[in-house]
């Protein structure tokens, strides 16, 4: 299986905090984007790649798709997954995807949605999944920036 340094979930993907923080603090060398709509649009998977650092292997793949290449033998890469939605984890640990650690990073007010903590909104839906992940022994953890104090969701 791969080494997976951290699954994120933030409906920004690859932005600012992720490119000059997050990507540094975990010496990530390669990001799995984990979205079955845009692993089929080019145009999407295009423009999200080319926002990467050059020395960043990126893959857009869907859920199952990002199953099997997770359960690709690990060559020493340093991987950080992120997916826009809570479901497509879940999708993961249901395939049988190890997770350790769940970081929630900005999810926008939509989708009947309330505010949880600052930029983060959640259903009432996406917060028993994540109330049931913690339940099955997954760090979940609300965190902006790797400085910032993390909030563990129980």
């Amino acid at each position: 299986m791969k080494n997976i340094l951290l699954t994120r979930i933030d409906d920004r993907l690859l932005h600012g905090q992720v490119i000059v923080s997050w990507i540094p603090y975990l010496k990530a060398d390669e990001i799995l984007i984990v979205d079955d709509e845009y692993s089929k649009d080019e145009f999407m998977s295009t423009l999200i790649k080319e926002a990467a650092p050059d020395n960043v292997k990126v893959d857009v793949l869907s859920v199952e798709d990002s199953r099997n290449y997770l359960n690709l033998n690990d060559e020493g890469s340093r991987l950080f997954i992120l997916s826009r939605y809570i479901e497509n984890v879940d999708k993961l640990i249901k395939l049988g995807i190890k997770i350790s650690k769940l970081n929630i990073g900005g999810i926008s007010n939509s989708h009947n949605r309330t505010k949880f903590k600052n930029a983060i909104h959640l259903s009432e839906n996406e917060l028993n999944m994540l109330k049931r992940m913690s339940e099955k022994g997954i760090r979940v953890e609300v965190q902006m920036l790797p400085n910032d104090k993390a909030i563990i969701i129980e």
